[in-house]
């Protein structure tokens, strides 16, 4: 079975708002020429994207890049995913603070957060703190040494068959 059919089942059939727990409810955001269905929590008015909608309501690739490509490894966020139930973390996009899903790159926006980014100019999501250069960086040393781990025990296993 593939990642890709492990990952489709893990979704959850009713997201649920990860603040107040309300079903969130399906609505159409018009943006830059196309169409994208989000979930929106009527309660307290925060949304949840999916991973490339953020990228189609504000336009930009950098934030997209920011907020779903160069995650850290560890949640600093209390929130649940409402689509996957994966542990989110808290990433600063500018002066915003969203959150996303270390699992499905998934991003929830407070109720002014979108129009918030949206207004930001691309440049202010291309430089990285000192502290988040860091964290990706062992982030990509982690990855790499994981990496070199199943080469090893694959090439281990050849050995004995």
């Amino acid at each position: 079975m593939s990642v890709r059919g492990i990952v489709a089942r893990k979704i959850r059939e009713q997201r649920e708002c990860p603040r107040d727990w309300t079903p969130l409810q399906r609505e159409r955001r018009q943006a830059h020429l196309r169409s994208v269905e989000v979930d929106v929590c009527p309660t307290c008015k925060g949304l949840f994207l999916d991973k490339r909608e953020i990228r189609t309501l504000t336009g930009s690739s950098d934030l997209n890049k920011l907020l779903t490509r160069y995650l850290g490894l560890d949640s600093d966020s209390q929130l649940v995913c409402p689509n996957c139930g994966g542990l989110m973390d808290g990433e600063d996009a500018g002066n915003v603070r969203v959150d996303v899903c270390l699992d499905c790159k998934g991003v929830w926006l407070d109720s002014d957060e979108l129009e918030r980014l949206a207004s930001m100019d691309d440049a202010e999501f291309r430089h990285f703190t000192p502290e988040k250069i860091e964290e990706i960086l062992k982030a990509q040393e982690i990855h790499r040494e994981e990496r070199v781990k199943a080469v090893r025990s694959l090439f281990r296993g050849l050995r004995r068959g």
